[in-house]
């Protein structure tokens, strides 16, 4: 997406002062980013990535740094740190602009591919291994304050506003409307919630970033692996075996999966389409945010059912 805030020079700089930084060189926006405006800065001593909120408050801003400000204290090594204010706050204010400034990191975003899907696995892995602190997760966020999960998805397909195309499909691929992954006990602790392959940057080969952590929060592991599988493990638009093997083998070498997680793997996997479906549908289509996008969330309602009746093919 195009940078939606347009900022200038003496405006970065202003912003920079707040951090103690000086001696901006340049300020050139990126074509990344739904709910920001990115904008690489280049000073004397140092290249930096300033971000502005276009669609969260602060309230929802501080949330998600709080959580990786916690990833970093707990040594996961793919997340962004989010540097600090002179007065040791971590969102900005200048005038009616808020936001975040991170360092830049250079990488390249991935393709599909058996080596990707392993990579993203490994990350993925790393994130649901990490020590958890009780104390300090107790004021984390829950997932379901961003996201959307099999209770939420469950629910809303019983309301008004569900389109019917979403409300037939998911009956079609959950008779049980998803009776029996509700009632299971699922290991939880902080999930990435996106993490598609186009949501990491890569160094050699090698994942080097984790991006957006705008859906994290805290949530069980199998709904953020059926996210991530559902989004990252594609050929031609689709979900396949081979790709989810590859994913699966990276993940599994630093996590084995527990057989609860195993046994509903296929259905997370076309959850995970579903939450991410949701999702466009409360902002593109109930909010208007991007009406090019009213109805992008059918894209993933068929690939849902393109997995569907590819595990029922292959049972056959």
């Amino acid at each position: 997406m195009a940078s939606y805030t347009q900022i200038t020079l003496n405006e970065a700089q202003e912003i920079l002062h707040l951090y103690g930084r000086s001696g901006v060189k340049s300020c050139t926006p990126l074509s990344l980013g739904i709910s920001n405006s990115n904008y690489r800065v280049e000073l004397e001593s140092e290249t930096v990535l300033l971000k502005i909120s276009n669609d969260k408050n602060q309230e929802q801003l501080a949330a998600e740094q709080a959580i990786l400000i916690y990833l970093k204290n707990q040594n996961y090594p793919y997340s962004l740190k989010p540097f600090p204010l002179l007065d040791g706050s971590f969102i900005y204010q200048y005038g009616q602009y808020f936001g975040v400034l991170y360092p830049f990191v250079q990488g390249i975003p991935p393709g599909p591919s058996d080596y990707t899907c392993q990579e993203v696995g490994k990350a993925i892995a790393r994130l649901h291994t990490i020590s958890q602190d009780k104390d300090q997760l107790n004021h984390l966020r829950a997932h379901e304050q961003v996201g959307y999960g099999a209770r939420e998805i469950a629910d809303y397909v019983k309301t008004k506003q569900c389109p019917e195309d979403f409300k037939k499909i998911f009956t079609q691929l959950f008779p049980d409307e998803l009776r029996e992954f509700l009632k299971t006990p699922f290991n939880k602790g902080i999930i990435h919630g996106d993490l598609y392959y186009d949501n990491t940057l890569f160094d050699h080969n090698k994942i080097s970033t984790v991006l957006d952590f705008e859906q994290a929060g805290l949530g069980e592991y199998i709904l953020d692996l059926g996210i991530s599988i559902s989004g990252t493990c594609l050929e031609k638009g689709r979900v396949i075996t081979p790709l989810v093997n590859s994913y699966l083998s990276g993940y599994e070498a630093l996590r084995p999966m527990p057989s609860e997680e195993k046994k509903f793997l296929d259905q997370a996997i076309m959850l995970g389409l579903f939450s991410i479906s949701l999702w466009r549908i409360k902002r593109f289509k109930e909010r208007n945010l991007n009406p090019l996008m009213e109805n992008s969330y059918q894209d993933l309602l068929v690939r849902a059912q393109h997995y569907f009746e590819m595990k029922k093919e292959m049972k056959i």
